[in-house]
């Protein structure tokens, strides 16, 4: 699989994760008062976790992934607590102030907060044109307070924010786990969440829902947050966390057309206004093409990665030890062990992923979009 092969699967991915995520705020909201926010979302979670533990009986470990390492443990509490635990907390919190589409709308600003997170402190490569579209985003946002910042709209405004401010936190942190098994890290992300909270909810006297209201929001966190959250960490690994942003800034749009559609509900002036922005938004960001010269530092790491004799990834060329196990027939194949990335100045369309996160100094000027 070559590098474009790679970033074609991760958009697919995220556009996926997108899907799952963007319909599942609108299907809270509708239930999002029958219980504490605290239920819910341990509710939720736990469907996550138990949607994961399928999928790693189906996929086992023998798939080439780079497990999770002592060293990773703190990414991943910080990752689990924000975005496992805060994020969902104050979603269900605004969906019961604000209506789905308004929520749905407002969730862009993960995009945002991911993309500002990346830039300045991830050192991620954002050009102008980001910039301008996280503006068009973040001013959409701001629309949808339709002029009023008090009361129920300022109050949901301010807990989908906090949010999203999580989420964007929390997928920074995941792009640093992106190169361990996606579906390890999901797993355990969702079963730190969710016993954390089911404990707390029983212990404080939490009313929980009837056992089919259960059922259902258990149903959603399967798929709206277990399946999504998979598919977000291999869209991250491909991506890196700006480009990953714009993919997934598409599930607001997802959960917009189904509250406008299957909910009915109303369609405000505000909201076809903020529409257009952050449609416009995405729009350009998707058109950015990055490709210039750059230079790779000599890197020592390890996670899951691609051989065959023709080497298509130039990021991979190197010799095995027997210590790490793997057959060369002279085949294509995945395998992961410790390995040392060479000094090496090239030249192809990348994104900031792991292996690009290099100076853009007048020396390396982009050639494209950038």
């Amino acid at each position: 699989m070559n590098l474009i092969n790679q970033q074609r699967w991760g958009l697919i991915a995220g556009l996926l994760a997108a899907i799952s995520f963007g319909l599942s705020a609108p299907l809270i909201s509708l239930v999002s008062r029958s219980s504490s926010p605290l239920v819910i979302a341990a509710l939720l979670y736990l469907g996550a976790g138990l949607a994961l533990l399928l999928v790693r009986l189906v996929i086992p470990r023998s798939n080439g992934e780079c497990g999770v390492q002592r060293r990773d443990f703190p990414s991943l509490l910080g990752l689990t607590a924000l975005g496992g635990i805060v994020g969902p907390l104050c979603l269900v919190q605004g969906l019961s102030l604000l209506s789905a589409g308004s929520v749905s709308l407002l969730l862009n600003l993960e995009a945002v907060f991911t993309l500002l997170i990346a830039v300045l402190i991830g050192r991620e490569h954002l050009s102008r044109r980001g910039l301008i579209a996280a503006f068009l985003i973040l001013f959409g946002a701001v629309l949808l307070t339709n002029g009023s910042w008090s009361g129920a709209s300022l109050y949901g405004t301010l807990f989908i924010a906090i949010a999203c401010l999580a989420w964007g936190i929390d997928n920074n942190l995941s792009q640093r786990l992106s190169l361990r098994d996606p579906l390890q890290v999901s797993l355990l992300k969702a079963i730190g969440a969710s016993v954390p909270m089911v404990l707390l909810a029983l212990i404080t006297g939490g009313l929980f829902p009837g056992w089919q209201l259960s059922l259902i929001l258990v149903a959603i966190g399967s798929v709206g947050y277990g399946l999504s959250i998979w598919l977000d960490l291999v869209a991250l690994r491909h991506l890196g966390a700006a480009r990953e942003a714009l993919v997934f800034s598409t599930a607001p749009f997802v959960g917009l057309i189904f509250s406008l559609v299957v909910l009915s509900e109303p369609f405000s002036n505000g909201m076809a206004m903020a529409s257009a922005l952050m449609l416009l938004g995405v729009v350009v960001l998707l058109k950015e093409n990055h490709a210039h010269r750059h230079r790779h530092s000599a890197l020592r790491h390890a996670h899951r990665h691609y051989h065959n004799q023709s080497g298509a990834d130039p990021h991979h060329i190197h010799d095995h030890s027997s210590e790490d196990e793997v057959e060369v027939l002279g085949q294509a194949f995945w395998h992961s062990h410790s390995h040392e990335h060479v000094e090496i100045e090239h030249e192809h369309p990348h994104v900031s992923d792991v292996h690009h996160r290099h100076n853009h100094s007048d020396a390396a000027v982009p050639k494209q979009n950038t």
